[in-house]
């Protein structure tokens, strides 16, 4: 079975297409085509990538024992203001790579969300800024600088919608190549 999937990763610049043909991956860069072993997989992480304000981006990393990496997500660049969302073509060809590797490597190691210390110190900053925000507010309505409170809740609340899923949804877990984790893929309908 081949199945394909393409996408433009960068507002500038050719798209990429990736194919799986049983036990190897065909990359073509639009210069160049490379051809990946999947049994050379190490090690495949999924994870939230906050994009534009509304529009929610995936992304899928694929480590091989070399070293050497490669992403694809769910956003479809077509110019430097508009992206697409490519919800059921992305869920199709992660949960067909994520088989194919698996079948391919039994060793290999599937992981949502970012690495331990990469998460850690997004919570702790996170939680930092929120506490300053709270410290802000209540020293603004304290010297009844109401003005300033309300920015201060504004901010918090931007912050707190913004940077939430992120830390939510990126914390560091493994998962089983049949069984995607279904909040770091694009929900369809």
């Amino acid at each position: 079975m081949t199945q394909t999937y393409t996408h433009s990763p960068r507002p500038i610049g050719s798209p990429i297409t990736f194919t799986i043909k049983g036990d190897r991956l065909i990359v073509d860069t639009g210069r160049k085509v490379h051809e990946v072993q999947l049994g050379a997989v190490e090690a495949v992480r999924m994870t939230y990538e906050p994009g534009r304000v509304g529009q929610k981006a995936f992304r899928t990393r694929v480590v091989m024992k070399d070293g050497k990496a490669f992403n694809f997500s769910s956003l479809n660049w077509k110019s430097l203001v508009e992206a697409q969302e490519m919800t059921a073509e992305y869920r199709a060809f992660a949960e067909s790579l994520c088989t194919a590797i698996a079948k391919a490597n039994p060793q290999a190691r599937f992981i949502a969300g970012k690495p331990w210390w990469l998460w850690a110190t997004t919570f702790v900053v996170a939680v930092a800024s929120l506490l300053a925000m709270a410290v802000l507010i209540w020293r603004a309505a304290q010297m009844g600088s109401m003005a300033v409170a309300l920015l201060g809740a504004a901010f918090a609340f931007v912050g707190v919608w913004q940077i939430e899923p992120m830390i939510r949804l990126n914390k560091p877990r493994p998962f089983r190549a049949g069984e995607l984790p279904n909040e770091l893929m694009p929900k369809v309908g």
